[in-house]
């Protein structure tokens, strides 16, 4: 029996999946890596970087000068465990600071689902723009919805708009 063939339309429009700018889990685990990294060479290297301090006017020169003349066994084996801790600290801060952006055919959302994210619908929003580094976001009775940072490529970024119909523009 025969099965009936389907038409293949090209114009047809389909459903494309939202584009999503954020931190991936790698870039999360090296972001950790390095911040750990840069921590316990800080607490390895304490006592020549007060040296240091002590030759050239440094921001916290005198503070970082007296921590590095703590030379007990106990205190040289604990500043590379602190610095780790405290890259850590940085690399959650770093983590958390950044912005994700999606970009779908309904609409765009800036944030995360579980911090009041800011929802614009594809009717009102108007024209979306790089002002520096700042994405400029304005909704279509002219206001600006949205002025910031956020995660992904320039390049990227105006692509995902401009694939799924939205205004792209320049200042």
């Amino acid at each position: 029996m025969d099965q009936p063939q389907q038409k293949h339309d090209p114009t047809a429009r389909q459903s494309r999946t939202a584009a999503t700018f954020a931190l991936g889990r790698t870039d999360v685990i090296i972001i950790g890596l390095v911040c750990i990294g840069v921590g316990v060479a800080l607490g390895f290297f304490l006592p020549a970087l007060g040296s240091l301090a002590a030759k050239f006017p440094i921001p916290f020169g005198e503070v970082i000068e007296k921590l590095s003349r703590f030379d007990q066994p106990w205190v040289v084996a604990a500043r590379p465990i602190i610095g780790a801790v405290l890259g850590i600290v940085a690399a959650f801060f770093i983590a958390a600071s950044t912005t994700p952006l999606r970009v779908d055919d309904h609409g765009i959302t800036i944030g995360r689902d579980d911090d009041h994210p800011l929802r614009i619908s594809k009717g009102s929003f108007s024209t979306a723009y790089f002002d520096g580094d700042d994405l400029t976001i304005l909704t279509s009775g002219g206001h600006q919805a949205f002025k910031g940072d956020v995660e992904g490529k320039k390049d990227a970024i105006a692509e995902a708009f401009t694939s799924r119909g939205y205004r792209w523009g320049e200042i």
